[in-house]
């Protein structure tokens, strides 16, 4: 059984010492090099809510054009090159000495294993789909009481140096309001928890201190908490939300939705 090597690709955020893996790389010396990602980039943004993910989809192209023809002798070459290029965000890990009967079956497990848990997939979706049911459910609020007011999905948007998730913008007679929909339904450490409500809060005060049309505007943070068992750290995630927010309102019960933006727009039932 010949020695290969294979490395893991993973989207990493140092501030809050959190990643996750999106691909693999397998090199055999008789097959030549292998790569598998993940089709569900946006659950990256479960580790950094602000991250650009058509900006991840560029830099995993340049690393398949570096994988594109490789001659087998030159694999462990390529991979070394690869983990020295990629160090920030997306990341190539160093590649890991392994015996190997074949690319494609240890590319399978390896893939399997480290980078489409089910459960993992599920739980990072968590942001995903709270963001997509706000706005859902925001737009059919504004159409029933209040269809003056328009409705735009902003989503990240580069101020100054920095990618910021501007999130969903209303505006209408005597209305300016910037929505941001944080779920934390899925984290279940403080730690996660408190991360992405800094990262929210960050958004928040760059959004604030620019000169990008946004001045006036109210921030009002959607916030779907996690489970009650793990809690109990929520107040301190609040808190970090209230610090640039305007109002922080907590969702607990997604059917609860529509009653708690109409009252954020002040909107008489």
């Amino acid at each position: 059984m010949p020695f290969g090597a294979y490395s893991v690709v993973r989207f990493s955020n140092n501030a809050s010492d959190q990643r996750v893996n999106v691909g693999v790389l397998v090199w055999h010396p008789l097959e030549g090099v292998k790569y598998k990602f993940s089709p569900s980039l946006d659950r990256i943004q479960a580790v950094d809510p602000r991250v650009s993910i058509s900006s991840v989809k560029e830099q995993l192209e340049v690393i398949r054009s570096e994988l594109a023809s490789p001659v087998s002798e030159e694999g462990p070459v390529t991979l070394n090159h690869l983990s020295s290029w990629f160090k920030n965000g997306v990341e190539v890990s160093t590649p890991y000495p392994a015996r190997i009967a074949s690319a494609d079956e240890l590319l399978d497990r390896l893939y399997e294993t480290l980078v489409y848990p089910v459960p993992e997939i599920q739980r990072a979706s968590s942001q995903r789909q709270f963001e997509r049911s706000f706005e859902k459910t925001l737009k059919n609020v504004i159409k029933d009481v209040a269809p003056k007011i328009k409705c735009e999905r902003l989503g990240t948007r580069k101020i100054g140096k920095v990618l910021v998730n501007v999130g969903i913008r209303t505006t209408g007679p005597h209305h300016k309001t910037l929505w941001h929909p944080l779920s934390l339904l899925s984290k279940r450490r403080p730690d996660e928890q408190i991360a992405l409500s800094k990262a929210t809060a960050m958004d928040i005060n760059v959004i604030r201190a620019s000169a990008n049309g946004f001045t006036n505007y109210k921030h009002l943070v959607t916030l779907q908490t996690p489970r009650v068992k793990d809690a109990h750290a929520l107040k301190d995630s609040v808190d970090w939300l209230k610090h640039e927010a305007d109002d922080v309102i907590e969702v607990r019960e997604t059917q609860d939705l529509g009653r708690l933006i109409q009252q954020a727009i002040q909107v008489p039932t």
